[in-house]
């Protein structure tokens, strides 16, 4: 049995397809060459930045610390779970090897949406030597659907992992801690709400209010009860005075509006008109 898994993880550190079975194998046999001292982690990192519906974030693996470095590292194959796949989709093509690695390096990816399961692996190629210390091995990219409400929580988790130097021997990798990331509802003040624009000097427009103000590139839209466009709003205009771009008043009703930066919805809600 030892010289089978031997053997099978010196196969991997040639064919990533053959290091996932190889992790899968080694988890099922209980066996692994631990090194001496404390066990290196493999860890999940999120991204710095606030998740929204509709945006797209990275999340990349890490192995070892400076407490607990890896030492000798060639490859490495493992299982990535995820739970709320409704509200997420993997970006094809978006897998990368880390700078640990790199150069020279083999990526392998294989995502079973039924099972919310996205088996991974990232080894250097044959004829290059193993790695010590700490750093990002792999990242790959994933979407928000659009219709994530705010609130909602993702996490991911690892499983099955298997580590090998450039001879093929195991070296002992823990998985670290879920990590989970919450879809956020951006800080937009839509005042006032209802508006009254009859020229009075109060209340006539209802102001878009955002810390920093509303950026440049981010689109308003103001619709109609149909989803027809009544008023764009660009450039940084962030105040709707009640007319359409024609600048003729439109009637007493309730509107939708629409923040977009790009294809990213960055909130929406309604509008009361009253006059």
């Amino acid at each position: 049995m030892a010289a089978t898994i031997k053997l099978q993880l010196l196969r991997c550190s040639v064919t990533l397809m053959l290091m996932v079975y190889c992790a899968n194998a080694a988890v099922a046999s209980g066996r692994s060459l631990p090194d001496a001292g404390a066990t290196p982690a493999l860890l999940i990192q999120l991204p710095p930045e606030k998740v929204l519906a509709g945006s797209r974030f990275r999340l990349t693996f890490q192995v070892g610390t400076a407490g607990d470095p890896v030492s000798r590292l060639f490859g490495v194959g493992f299982e990535l779970n995820y739970t709320n796949g409704r509200y997420l989709r993997l970006v094809d093509n978006s897998i990368a090897a880390g700078p640990l690695l790199e150069p020279n390096t083999y990526t392998f990816i294989k995502h079973e949406p039924g099972r919310s399961l996205i088996s991974l692996a990232v080894s250097r190629k044959l004829g290059a030597t193993g790695v010590a210390g700490r750093g990002e091995i792999l990242s790959l990219a994933f979407e928000v659907s659009t219709d994530a409400p705010p609130g909602t929580t993702l996490c991911f988790s690892l499983g099955a992992i298997a580590a090998n130097d450039s001879a093929g021997a195991a070296l002992a990798l823990q998985a670290g801690p879920p990590a989970c990331l919450t879809v956020a509802d951006l800080s937009i003040e839509v005042t006032p709400n209802p508006f009254t624009p009859n020229d009075d000097g109060r209340n006539d427009r209802v102001e878009f209010r955002r810390e920093g103000g509303i950026p440049p590139e981010w689109r308003i839209a103001i619709l109609d009860r149909s989803a027809r466009l009544v008023r764009r709003l660009q450039a940084g205009q962030n105040f709707w005075d009640g007319t359409n771009d024609s600048q003729q008043r439109v009637l007493p009703d309730i509107y939708l509006y629409l923040i977009q930066d790009g294809e990213t919805i960055v909130k929406r809600g309604v509008i009361a008109l009253v006059r």
